[in-house]
């Protein structure tokens, strides 16, 4: 439990920008136990909760319904993958390799913290619970990329990909 304390505290002292990710990061690997033992659990969002089929179009009267459809979307599930992210320099991509790195020895640390790893997380409902909220993050990317599809086909002009951001200026 030291060495999982010391690696989160010099992630967080190592911070080269990205200090919600690295503290997400951090969170995410010391609650990895509490996990396994089904005392936490993944929150779905309600909106990717209660989508059961990722192609039905019953509710897309319009150009404004699938542009609110996505904007739910958008705000449960994060920008899409193909959005690329800031220009950084090569000495902030390594201070982002050092953390990524730093931060998967806190998980893998905490990983082995539980003996009968498997079986707990089995017999807890981990793996079940941890199933559903990816099966859920993938049915919302299904249907965030159907809806662009469908509302281009419906000619929306607002159903275009957001922009990808400015590159910083030093």
């Amino acid at each position: 439990m030291a060495v999982l304390i010391t690696v989160c505290a010099s992630v967080v002292a190592c911070s080269t920008g990205r200090t919600a990710d690295t503290r997400r990061g951090v969170t995410s690997a010391a609650s990895i136990p509490f996990r396994d033992v089904g005392l936490m659990r993944q929150e779905i969002p309600l909106v990717l909760r209660n989508l059961q089929y990722p192609y039905a179009t019953a509710t897309l009267t319009d150009c404004a319904a699938v542009a609110r459809e996505i904007n739910q979307l958008d705000s449960a599930l994060g920008p899409e993958s193909y959005q690329p992210g800031p220009n950084r320099n090569i000495w902030d991509r390594s201070g982002d390799f050092v953390e990524d790195q730093a931060i998967q020895a806190a998980e893998d640390t905490a990983e082995d913290l539980i003996p009968f790893r498997s079986w707990v997380r089995r017999l807890s409902g981990a793996n079940r619970a941890e199933r559903d909220a990816l099966r859920a993050v993938a049915n919302g990317q299904q249907r965030r990329t159907f809806l662009r599809g469908y509302g281009a086909s419906l000619g929306c002009p607002s159903i275009i990909p957001p922009p990808p951001p400015a590159p910083r200026q030093r």
